[in-house]
């Protein structure tokens, strides 16, 4: 996957980008850098409608490249060493997203696997449980 940045892309294209390739995960901006393993506060989270030329102390215009087997806190460095962007990558759990503070060392591929497992459990729990709900009436569709 590449992202093109400028200063004119705003946070919101480069998660968008991101999610697509990897739809378990998302990432989040922050004002400022987190060190490995530790999460980012949220009163610091950068609203995805701003550019990065509004945010950006050094304008460089480039292309990322992200790979599958990329770890999550080599992705998380490169972001903030090439751009000055401080970013949080984030993972499905069940319904809810998650930062991956205790993640940085696994690749992206292996945490996106994780977030789809997570989900395809509560897809197969919801499911099952449309069946225990049948109760005497197995005829009858919920």
């Amino acid at each position: 996957m590449h992202i093109e940045i400028n200063d004119n892309t705003s946070l919101r294209e480069i998660k968008e980008v991101f999610s697509n390739f990897y739809p378990y995960l998302k990432i989040e901006f922050y004002k400022y850098p987190h060190k490995k393993y530790e999460a980012s506060d949220e009163s610091d989270r950068i609203n995805p409608d701003t550019t990065l030329g509004d945010i950006k102390r050094t304008h460089y215009s480039g292309v990322l490249e992200i790979q599958p087997l990329y770890k999550v806190a080599d992705v998380e460095r490169e972001f903030q060493e090439r751009f000055g962007l401080s970013v949080q990558v984030f993972r499905k759990n069940n319904d809810e997203w998650e930062q991956t503070t205790g993640m940085d060392i696994l690749s992206l591929k292996d945490i996106n696997e994780i977030g789809r497992n997570s989900s395809d459990e509560t897809i197969i729990s919801e499911y099952e449980e449309g069946f225990d709900n049948i109760g005497e009436n197995p005829d009858k569709l919920l």
